[in-house]
């Protein structure tokens, strides 16, 4: 070799944490141009550039790097990557995917066809997402994932279904492996922690993760992460997103799963994607939601569309696996049944004046007045059910502190509040007559007339709860009862319900309706609607799943032309009404509101009454 030739730059192939990279040595200036390259991250005391060396990105990096080093010569090692990566590709193709598990692997419970498939799915590649519908068994999928791998397994799920996990993990693990889960008081969650790397999987709650993340990392050595009902994860700023994101950094196989993943929205994607590399949604979030989203022409505030879906589908297929109920299992029919009842006097005038004034005073001389359009929807809603949840006391107003608690971010009835530290009781006016309960109690006896049948009914508010649950004790009619007190036992509540015959109704906040299953209920009742289309997306689905045998009925109180009739009508249509709230006009108190779903018309679209002015206003919903 003479003085002047130039050592070929070798791209070799390693491990990081157990995750497979491609590296670069950074021998030049010139190797800064390799921070074009997909998902290049320098190490700086090591002088080399790293790049995702596994499938399906690999291939971009490969593609990227002859691009901006020409000559650049790759070691055996990563011509060997390269063409394992090759020969998953080529599974991929095939359909159904073929096994590629061990041959001496052996199931404990037998998996279905679309179950098997997604876990070939997850051993080819090391980050991916399961996009199964709701009720087609992913825990049974992950749960099989570790004990063919023995990768000590941190997952991340809702509150409500950590005990679920508990009882999955015994069912098609047949005792194999153990779990723990991080529940309780503070001490009781510090000493689950300490007890972690005994334990082959860590179950954690999203809310409690926000707060133990990094003694996690620290203290469990996990290598497989699982954030499950994924759809969870959007907004960058949320604390349940962030720490999502910092406890995935530590694992080299990470997991997805949700039934529910978008409601719609492309921006959901965001915070799964990035969970799962932050080279996979490319971009921070602000660019993320600038390339697909398109804004009001004179408010860049409002969302009246997106682009470049296509670009999106991509991204997301490349590591999706995707099966439908229709697709797997062979369900009974279901219908879906909207039962309309007539308000009462003192309900119509509380709603008009709602509606007039966004003001209204209650017969006990309470005075209530709404300032912005959720507030308006939560006590129409409210109103409909037969009840008014008064507001806590404005302590806010004149306080000295103000400005500085605005600043700092302190709530008012919190333990950094100058004024008041302790939340005082929830105050609800109950209405004299509530049609809406007579009309439950008419249904219910026509259901529970027949032994065997056994109920769900769904509730928006505490309140609901307490006055269903009294009629049903008027009633002797035994139930169990799910709200935010004791979401964290909920799987227990509901095996109890599936097994218990004399117990005839299952009643719980919609918001606790995920990662149950209520299969031994035939009938499921919507006492109110939540305006959230995934809590009402997944607790549709808690008796419509695996193991269901009979036909399933579902009815939904509603007043036709009223807010309920509109939720209805948008839940039907897949519109999340909250999205909606925050990133469009205030639609769910537009007098068109229904005739526009209907009729498909997006909001500021040239069909909108607000086409003009891309502003928000509250406009007026019909009265009663």
């Amino acid at each position: 070799m003479t003085e002047n030739t130039v050592a070929p730059i070798k791209c070799g192939f390693s491990h990081l944490h157990g995750t497979p990279v491609l590296a670069v040595p950074a021998l030049t200036k010139d190797n800064e141009e390799l921070k074009r390259v997909m998902g290049a991250t320098f190490f700086p005391e090591l002088s080399v550039w790293l790049f995702p060396g596994f499938f399906p990105y690999i291939a971009d990096v490969v593609h990227d790097l002859k691009i901006v080093i020409p000559d650049i010569v790759f070691t055996p090692e990563v011509e060997e990557q390269l063409a394992r990566c090759a020969e998953t590709a080529k599974i991929l193709e095939q359909h159904p995917i073929p096994a590629v598990y061990r041959p001496d692997f052996k199931f404990v419970t037998q998996p279905r066809q679309h179950q098997e498939e997604a876990l070939n799915f997850a051993l080819l590649l090391p980050r991916c997402a399961i996009f199964h519908d709701c009720g087609l068994g992913k825990s049974k999928v992950i749960v099989d994932l570790v004990r063919h791998e023995r990768e000590k397994t941190l997952i991340l799920t809702p509150t409500v279904g950590i005990t679920m996990w508990l009882h999955e993990i015994e069912l098609h693990s047949g005792g194999e492996l153990n779990a723990i889960r991080i529940i309780g008081a503070p001490k009781e969650k510090r000493k689950a922690i300490r007890m972690s790397p005994d334990f082959d999987i860590v179950i954690v709650g999203y809310d409690t993760a926000k707060r133990y993340y990094k003694p996690l990392i620290q203290t469990f050595a996990y290598t497989l992460i699982v954030a499950d009902e994924s759809h969870m994860l959007r907004g960058e700023k949320s604390g349940r997103t962030k720490a999502a994101i910092a406890l995935s950094a530590r694992a080299s196989r990470r997991i997805i799963m949700s039934g529910t993943p978008s409601l719609g929205n492309p921006l959901h994607f965001w915070g799964q994607l990035y969970f799962l590399g932050r080279y996979i949604p490319s971009v921070d979030a602000w660019t993320f939601r600038k390339h697909f989203t398109l804004h009001a022409k004179h408010n860049r505030r409002f969302i009246i569309g997106f682009k470049n879906l296509g670009m999106l589908n991509e991204k997301v297929n490349r590591i999706a696996v995707r099966k439908t109920k229709e697709e797997c299992l062979d369900l009974p029919p279901r219908q879906i049944v909207d039962v309309p009842f007539i308000v009462s006097n003192e309900q119509r005038r509380i709603y008009n004046e709602l509606v007039d004034a966004a003001c209204t005073e209650l017969k006990d001389g309470t005075l209530y007045e709404a300032a912005h359009a959720a507030a308006v929807i939560q006590k129409l809603l409210q109103v409909l059910s037969g009840i008014f949840i008064k507001p806590l006391p404005e302590i806010c107003n004149g306080c000295e502190n103000l400005h500085a608690c605005v600043e700092e971010r302190i709530k008012p009835y919190t333990r950094r509040c100058s004024k008041e530290q302790v939340l005082p009781p929830q105050s609800v006016y109950i209405m004299k007559k509530n049609p809406k309960l007579d009309a439950l109690k008419d249904l219910l006896d026509s259901i529970l007339a027949e032994e065997r049948n056994k109920v769900i009914i769904w509730a928006h508010f505490v309140a609901e709860l307490d006055v269903i649950a009294e009629m049903l004790q008027q009633n002797d009619i035994r139930f169990v009862r799910v709200d935010g007190s004791n979401s964290g036992k909920a799987a227990d509540i509901a095996k109890e319900f599936n097994e218990d015959t004399g117990i005839r109704v299952y009643l719980a906040n919609i918001a606790t309706g995920t990662a149950l299953t209520l299969t031994s209920a035939a009938y499921m009742i919507y006492f109110n609607l939540t305006y959230k289309l995934d809590e009402y997306l997944q607790s549709l689905d808690r008796n419509y799943r695996i193991g269901q045998e009979s036909p399933v009925v579902v009815y939904r109180f509603v007043v036709p032309e009223s807010i309920l009739g509109y939720v209805a009508a948008a839940l039907e249509r897949k519109l999340d009404i909250a999205t909606v709230l925050t990133t469009k006009i205030n639609c769910v108190l537009c007098p068109h509101g229904e005739r526009c779903i209907e009729h498909c018309i997006e909001p500021f679209s040239k069909d909108c009454i607000h086409h003009d002015r891309a502003i928000c206003v509250i406009t007026r919903p019909q009265k009663l």
